[in-house]
């Protein structure tokens, strides 16, 4: 090896046997990525199951503030039915028959504790439910009553006026005789009587203790208005126990705890009935925030404010890590509301932990095993790996006898040894002979394609599938691929026929382009004309196994054209902002339910050729400029007339949006919407206006909407 050395490199000092390098090689290319897959994968999993809980809170929050909308709706519409009749005969209500009306409203919703009307003339009348507390709290109620009803005289019987009342074991059945007691209550002092009577529509009140059962009630007042005269009211007591047993009933795991509590820091409900009534509140408060002393709830409950946008995750002071949710009830729901959700999420991700790390030990006993065996194994090579150096060495020094066999179950070893033979004999053979290399080079005919393009006008045409996915999920790859070639071939059909090219297929999409590399007068008008000609060919156009729709965004403007890439490889091709603009405007049909989109450029270079819809100004995303939009309709006299009247409708709202007339902005989509029922454009505009009418845009609003998505 002398020779070798001489006539080559130093040899390096660092060098490790075989079997070390082999060890080396294991880890570095077998253990190392392993490990690197396994906590990818457990950083991914856990993200991805702290993202799908982040979906789960979220729903489960939404979920929880519709139920408790419900329970009050619900009431409310028991007492709307009750004031109804009210309207209808206020006389009725002061007739022990109108009992029978307010227990049917009372029984139709288990949260509804009691239901009332009270008169301006101090007359009320009361049907409500007894309970074991309402026994213990009141020893004049009969031990088998479960039903209560009573009234109480109008102020006219002056000093005679009482509350009677009546009790039954079950609705009908008297339990006893009733009784009467003087009083002097005035009902029109209630809250939500006044608040009622004020405002001439449904009131609701504060949550507040009952002090006969010491549950937690909220009243609701509904006003009773005969003959335009507000006379009273229908109220009802409603229990928000309900709540709390929905939140027990819908836990986000086995461990969480969900509360429901207001600005003030009052306990509203709770998925744990214990926290309802905790220690140090004083008889006939509501429990609060601030009574809870669980540290791990405590703690959660002082990040509320950093959990209010999106989920916060902390850890407690046992090290555990938990997953914090806040979210305030919705403006219409007329309460200053929070709902408070707190997880561990080892609930969600513990047992993904677990099988990590199991996986680790195995992964690292599989390993221990491995190097042992590769040891082994390394040495025997090693041993062979010798002998051929050696073999390599004897030939270095042209010493050039019989090869030793070398025996070996590897089959390059064996063949190897045949080769070093063989290499020995044929350098006996023509060791006379000097070596010449042979030099060849190849040189290729005719002219090359360059790297390079120029600026030119063209129209531009982006489209895709619409729902791609749910299509591509209902089919095999093989009929997928079979049912987008139909549709391939028949919109490069339509592109074609206007003299467009057909620029690459994106996965469902299409890039297109008139007016290269072929000139191509009136280029945007052919754009326009192959855009309706492919949709009206998809109308007729009937799959085997689905029916195709498309989106397509057309635009035009000054681009460069021509071979793009580099030395090797290049593709011919459009760069450009007008090729960007395209590729939204195709997007952007999915906001406003459009099929065929352009912009404000293209629309006027084709003059009056077609018929058009202004949609909207919007700056597209990746652009800060506002740019108009268009929904091409088709050419005029092919239009229906219900369409283009309800195109003017549109437009006519569209206007008095810009001109910041947000209401008869409202009036002339809600028109164009009636004309052309499920048009999303109007309703999308109608509710951006209504939303503007109630909360009116900054100074120097132009009108742009701005779409954060491509």
């Amino acid at each position: 090896m002398s020779q070798l050395h001489k006539a080559g490199t130093r040899p390096s000092p660092f060098r490790l046997s075989f079997g070390a390098a082999m060890l080396l090689m294991f880890s570095l290319f077998a253990v190392a990525p392993l490990l690197g897959i396994l906590v990818y994968s457990y950083r991914e999993n856990e993200r991805s199951a702290l993202a799908s809980l982040e979906q789960q809170i979220n729903r489960n929050m939404a979920d929880t503030q519709r139920a408790a909308a419900n329970l009050i709706d619900t009431v409310a519409r028991d007492m709307a039915i009750v004031a109804a009749a009210a309207d209808a005969d206020p006389a009725q209500f002061r007739a022990d028959s109108a009992n029978d009306l307010l227990w049917h409203a009372l029984t139709a919703a288990d949260q509804i504790d009691a239901i009332y009307t009270s008169f301006e003339d101090g007359y009320h009348r009361v049907v409500s439910r007894i309970d074991a507390d309402r026994r213990r709290s009141d020893p004049i109620i009969p031990a088998t009553a479960n039903w209560h009803a009573s009234f109480i005289d109008a102020y006219a019987v002056g000093a005679a006026r009482a509350r009677h009342r009546m009790f039954f074991s079950a609705w009908g059945e008297r339990t006893g005789e009733g009784y009467a007691a003087p009083t002097d209550l005035d009902l029109r002092r209630l809250p939500h009587y006044m608040a009622a009577k004020a405002s001439g529509k449904l009131a609701v009140g504060e949550p507040t203790v009952n002090p006969d059962t010491g549950s937690l009630v909220m009243s609701l007042g509904t006003p009773i208005v005969s003959g335009g005269t507000f006379v009273g009211f229908v109220g009802a007591n409603m229990t928000l126990a309900n709540i709390s047993t929905y939140l027990a009933d819908n836990r986000l795991s086995a461990n969480s705890i969900t509360l429901i509590y207001d600005k003030a820091g009052r306990l509203i409900a709770a998925s744990d009935r214990a926290l309802m009534a905790p220690r140090g509140t004083a008889k006939g408060a509501l429990p609060t925030l601030d009574n809870i002393v669980n540290p791990r709830l405590a703690q959660a409950i002082g990040l509320r404010a950093e959990a209010l946008d999106h989920p916060y995750l902390f850890n407690d002071a046992s090290g555990k890590q938990l997953i914090v949710a806040s979210k305030p009830f919705p403006p219409e729901f007329g309460k200053d509301w929070e709902i408070l959700t707190i997880s561990p999420t080892d609930d969600f991700v513990g047992g993904l932990k677990e099988t990590n790390r199991q996986i680790a030990g195995i992964i690292l006993l599989v390993t221990v095993l491995e190097l042992l065996l590769i040891s082994l194994v390394s040495r025997r090579i090693s041993r062979r790996v010798a002998a051929i150096v050696g073999e390599f060495d004897e030939i270095g020094r042209f010493n050039l006898g019989s090869t030793v066999p070398m025996q070996s179950i590897v089959r390059e070893f064996s063949n190897l040894s045949l080769s070093i033979e063989g290499m020995k004999s044929s350098l006996r053979s023509f060791g006379r002979y000097v070596p010449k290399d042979l030099v060849r080079s190849l040189l290729a005919d005719g002219r090359e394609a360059a790297l390079g393009g120029e600026r030119r006008r063209l129209s531009l045409h982006f489209s895709d599938v619409a729902d791609f996915t749910a299509i591509s999920e209902g089919l095999s790859p093989e009929d997928l691929v079979e049912e987008m070639s139909k549709y391939f071939e028949l919109m490069t059909g339509a592109i074609s026929a206007e003299g467009g090219t057909v620029d690459k297929f994106m996965g469902d999409g299409i890039m297109a382009f008139y007016n290269a590399p072929a000139a191509l007068p009136d280029h945007a008008i052919h754009a326009c004309q192959s855009a309706l000609n492919a949709q009206q060919r998809l109308s007729r156009f009937v799959g085997q196994r689905v029916e195709f729709r498309a989106r397509i965004g057309l635009g035009i403007g000054d681009v460069v054209v021509g071979n793009m890439g580099t030395q090797e490889r290049f593709a011919y091709t459009v760069l450009g902002d007008a090729v960007n603009l395209a590729s939204r405007l195709e997007s952007l049909n999915k906001v406003y339910g459009t099929s065929i989109m352009a912009s404000e450029e293209l629309r006027d270079e084709t003059g009056d050729v077609f018929e058009w819809r202004r949609l909207d100004r919007v700056a597209v995303k990746g652009r800060t400029q506002g740019t108009m939009v268009f929904e091409l309709l088709g050419r005029p006299g092919d239009v229906p007339a219900d369409r283009l009247q309800a195109r003017d409708a549109y437009e006519q709202g569209l206007a008095c949006y810009f001109a910041g007339s947000f209401e008869a902005a409202c009036q002339h989509f809600e028109k164009a919407a009636t004309l052309r029922p499920g048009d999303r454009a109007a309703n999308t505009l109608m509710e951006r206006a209504k939303r503007y009418a109630l909360a009116p845009p900054p100074s120097g609003w132009t009108g742009t909407e701005v779409m954060q998505r491509k």
